[in-house]
């Protein structure tokens, strides 16, 4: 299965949304986003994807289908603003290089956060930059949510 990664065009953007909607409600269960009283969840950020010099929106692409996304920012450092692996594409391999294909078309210093409690996205991401040496910590991000940082340099190729 061959993952290539392009980024989300303007006319993608209704596609990305209800995608992110998905993810956001995913979320929930880690008591950091909830629903507008609509049912949707509110991204302030959504639109500076396509407008921002400093934000890509990217898919993850199998066989021309959408698997994923991922929304990547650079502070500095850079930073995986969210990434999601659709349900039906998880557990293959798809989420793991989709994600080291997007850290190498960025290098550089790096910043990664995770919901201590899921145990599952710290495990998927020391796998994703095991290849990097890094330094962790956890801290209580702006929602008291505790999390889990990792920092990193991803070299020029």
């Amino acid at each position: 299965m061959t993952v290539s990664v392009v980024p989300v065009p303007q006319a993608d953007k209704p596609l990305l949304w209800r995608a992110l909607q998905d993810y956001c409600a995913e979320m929930m269960q880690w008591g950091t986003h909830k629903p507008e009283s609509d049912g949707s969840f509110a991204y302030p950020w959504f639109d500076n994807y396509w407008t921002d010099d400093d934000r890509w929106p990217f898919w993850a692409l199998v066989d021309g289908t959408p698997a994923g996304f991922a929304l990547v920012r650079r502070e500095p450092p850079m930073e995986m603003a969210e990434f999601y692996t659709f349900p039906p594409f998880r557990r293959g391999g798809v989420g793991l290089d989709f994600a080291r294909q997007i850290l190498k078309r960025f290098p550089g210093p790096w910043v990664l956060s995770e919901y201590r409690s899921s145990g599952g996205a710290i495990a998927f991401w020391h796998k994703v930059i095991a290849d990097y040496p890094y330094t962790e910590r956890v801290y209580v991000g702006g929602q008291g949510v505790e999390r889990l940082e990792q920092r990193f340099v991803v070299p020029d190729a």
